[in-house]
This record gives C-alpha cells, structure tokens and sequence, in this order.
C-alpha cells in the first residue's frame, strides 16, 4: 500500500485584520448559539419544527460575507448564517414563529416559509 503524502493546509490570512477575523467568528457563531437554543426548544417539545443547520454555518456565513450587500441571495430553510450575516433583525425572523406556537396549539409552523416571508424583502 502507498504511503500518502502528509497535506497540510496553509493558513493565509493576507487582507484580514484581527478585528475583521474577530468579526467573521463572531457572525460564525451568532448562527450556532441559536441553532443551539433551537435544538432545546425542539427537544423540550416547545416547537414542532426545526430545521438544523448544525455544523454548517461556516458555509453560510462565509458565503454571504463574500457577497456584496446589494447582491441578492437565496437561502435554503438551513442557512440560518445567511440572515444573521445580513445583520437581519432576529425580531424580525422569529416574531412570527414564537407568538403563532403560543396561539395556535399543536399546530405544525413551517419555519422556512416564515423566514422567506420575512426576508424576501430586504430593505
């Protein structure tokens, strides 16, 4: 059997400033804390729904921080990390979805139409 070659991966931070590399970790984790509320709520039977982007929120957040803000986006029901890069307003994502689950009892929300709806007009 051939012995393969140690890869590395090379670190090159040409362009970032500690406070910018500080900011992108930061809009990392912003994601994964409310993924991480979420998942208790979901567990705890508080919610019906949720769909997890557990471990993808680099993904989402690096993408989004690539974009232009004027360039528009279209996320899938688990890029939570698209909405919070966008700086959009977690009021504004989750108003719906909170107070619906307390009125209407037992009844299935569908998150990823209520985010659409929410967002899909970016001011």
């Amino acid at each position: 059997m051939a012995v393969l070659d140690k890869r590395t991966i090379e670190y090159n931070r040409t362009g970032f400033d500690d406070a910018e590399l500080l900011g992108i970790y930061k809009k990392i984790l912003k994601p994964r804390l409310i993924e991480e509320k979420m998942l208790i709520l979901l567990r705890q039977g508080k919610i019906t729904k949720w769909f997890s982007g557990w471990g993808q929120e680099a993904i989402s957040v690096g993408t989004t921080y690539a974009m232009k803000n004027e360039e528009y986006i279209f996320p899938m029901h688990r890029n939570l990390g698209v909405f919070t890069t966008r700086d959009i307003p977690l009021s504004r994502l989750f108003h719906n979805f909170k107070a619906r689950c307390q009125d209407l009892q037992k009844v299935e929300i569908d998150l990823f139409i209520l985010v659409l709806r929410n967002t899909i007009l970016l001011e």
